[in-house]
């Protein structure tokens, strides 16, 4: 052999011997960090701790979700899931708009759909909102074990306060309550996979459930695909640059087996290709589209603006921007130590552009926030404290950090006074008052916000079988009662109705409030019966006052909620008299 064969062979020995020497030292760290957290369970009595802290957030997480249903959306996944359960198909073109109805309907909500379906029948609205927050409370407890193993309970309790409170924001009874469940147990089995490798085979099972709920499905994907990122950055990096080796549990077949069952999983909906691309449609309305979408829908707002429009008063804008400052500056403590994590940091830049195009993705993005802030707590401690052995004693090489020991002690005290006082708070209607958003504490319906009585007015037999709804939340409560037979103009359902669709709504409100009508002829059914007209009482004050001043059309009907205006001719044919308007002058939450 040469000479120069055989320093090459030397080159490669030493560099295999260097490998081997991070890989036992990787393994003997992951060994020591899980026969440490073994052994505070077990051996010095943390587990009581724990769930004793776990409880107390757990049920505040709770309490916080249980506040009257006011989302508008919940009539159309109700009348949706019904008509799914009568005619044993979901949706394929659109069945409740006169405008839009030859237009595709890729309802990936359908399984939501049917489980709140079968929900409204056993309990009602009541049933809904304690499954709702228990659905919350279950993403808290995924959540809790996915991060922060090394974070004591009381310290790991406090963090996820922030979290907490940004999600129950948006705590609605709507498919994002289950996307939150799913995206948390993701990121559980991703953060046990190195000592747990079998809970891999639990992502495509997520994913088939995910994808037959809710649109958000891909966000599963995404943690996927940065979670691979972070692989392959590891093997390349070899150690360096302040990365450990990637973990050797899961085989390279193993990862390619779950990633095409995952993948088979995303088809296994049933509208196949069609809705794996879904989601793209979506991202479209507050990317492409923002514009035009952000001025007009909420939660398609950027969190800026509403910052912009209200500053930091408001309650739940104040959490989410101190959550993300603080999960944003945790990192710098690990960086000065060298410590660089690839999949924290990919994770906290892709879910802050979503929370930073959409504000309805924020509950997302606090989610994520949680658990990459404890996760970077959680190795700080790891790097500054001793490790306990599997015996669960110190090493003779550690020194015991005192004044830590001390502070814990007066930790468990302080958490477990925040604690009482948030459970108080929300007990007494002080937390509610503070959100000041009227998110009181109970069951039912929010008072006078839905316009059911409307709606059961206008289903009536001879009323017109087509109806023009402003706002466009309330159609859904008209779909609710009525819906397929009678078609609404426009509704909430962005997924169906057209860009234009939604631009000619917009010129009909104006034109209701200028008393003109020439509008109403457009939309006449193949008879010629003009549509009946339902306003909301708190958002289309300027339509009913247009329309009020038309003498071509008559008040019919008017409540705490909303007015219903027909054409004098139907309300002749009807003999429906003019309505007592004194109703709508003070609408409940204006």
């Amino acid at each position: 052999m040469s000479r120069k064969a055989r320093r090459s062979q030397n080159q490669s020995r030493k560099k295999s011997s260097l490998r081997q020497k991070q890989e036992t030292k990787q393994a003997t760290r992951e060994s020591l960090e899980t026969d440490s957290l073994s052994a505070e369970l077990q051996n010095t009595g943390r587990w009581p701790v724990e769930l004793f802290f776990l409880s107390f957030l757990l049920i505040w997480s709770f309490l916080i979700s249980c506040f009257p249903l006011r989302n508008m959306d919940i009539w159309w996944h109700l009348r949706t899931g019904e008509l799914i359960l009568e005619r044993g198909t979901v949706p394929y073109f659109d069945w409740f708009t006169f405008v839009d109805s030859d237009r595709p309907w890729i309802d990936l909500h359908w399984g939501f759909q049917i489980l709140v379906t079968w929900l409204y029948r056993w309990g009602g609205v009541d049933l809904l909102i304690l499954t709702k927050a228990f659905c919350l409370s279950v993403t808290i407890g995924f959540a809790w074990f996915a991060a922060g193993r090394a974070v004591p309970a009381w310290l790991k309790a406090l963090l996820w306060v922030l979290p907490v409170i940004c999600i129950s924001g948006r705590s609605l009874v709507r498919p994002e309550m289950l996307s939150l469940m799913y995206l948390a147990c993701w990121m559980y089995v991703i953060s046990r996979i190195s000592i747990h490798p079998k809970l891999i085979w639990l992502i495509p099972l997520v994913t088939l459930l995910w994808v037959n709920s809710h649109a958000l499905f891909v966000l599963g994907l995404v943690v996927s695909v940065l979670f691979v990122m972070d692989h392959l950055i590891r093997v390349w990096a070899q150690g360096r640059f302040g990365m450990e080796l990637p973990s050797t549990a899961i085989s390279g077949m193993t990862f390619i087996r779950v990633g095409m069952l995952t993948g088979l999983a995303c088809f296994l909906n049933p509208y196949l290709e069609q809705g794996v691309l879904f989601p793209l449609t979506l991202y479209e309305k507050f990317s492409v589209d923002q514009a035009f979408y952000s001025v007009r829908v909420g939660e398609f707002q950027p969190p800026i603006n509403f910052i912009r429009q209200y500053g930091l008063r408001n309650l739940y804008l104040f959490s989410q921007v101190l959550l993300a400052l603080l999960t944003l500056c945790s990192f710098f403590p690990l960086l000065t130590r060298k410590r660089v994590n690839p999949f924290r940091i990919l994770l906290f830049v892709a879910f802050t552009h979503l929370a930073w195009k959409a504000s309805r993705n924020t509950g997302i993005f606090s989610l994520i926030a949680g658990i990459i802030l404890c996760d970077n707590v959680s190795d700080w401690l790891r790097l500054t404290m001793p490790l306990r052995t599997a015996t669960g004693t110190i090493p003779e090489t550690s020194t015991v950090n005192s004044h830590w020991l001390e502070k814990s002690i007066a930790g468990k005290g302080s958490s477990t006074l925040v604690f009482l006082f948030l459970t108080v708070s929300v007990l007494t209607g002080h937390w509610a008052r503070w959100g000041g958003e009227g998110k009181v504490l109970g069951l039912g319906e929010q008072k006078a916000w839905y316009a059911h009585a409307a709606a059961k007015f206008t289903g009536k037999p001879g009323m017109p079988h087509r109806a023009f709804i402003s706002n466009m939340g309330q159609a859904a409560v008209y779909i609710f009662h009525n819906g397929p037979e009678r078609k609404v103009f426009f509704d909430g359902r962005l997924e169906v109705n057209s860009k234009e669709t939604f631009q000619y709504y917009e010129q009909i409100q104006r034109q209701m409030a200028a008393g003109d009508a020439n509008w109403a002829y457009v939309l006449q059914d193949e008879q010629g019966q003009l549509p009946v007209i339902i306003l909301d009482s708190r958002y289309s004050r300027n339509e009913i006052r247009g329309m009020g001043a038309n003498p071509g059309w008559r008040l019919v009907f008017a409540d705490p909620a909303a007015a219903v205006f027909l054409d004098v001719q139907t309300a002749d044919r009807l003999q429906l008299p003019q309505a007592d308007p004194s109703p709508l002058f003070h609408p409940p939450g204006l």
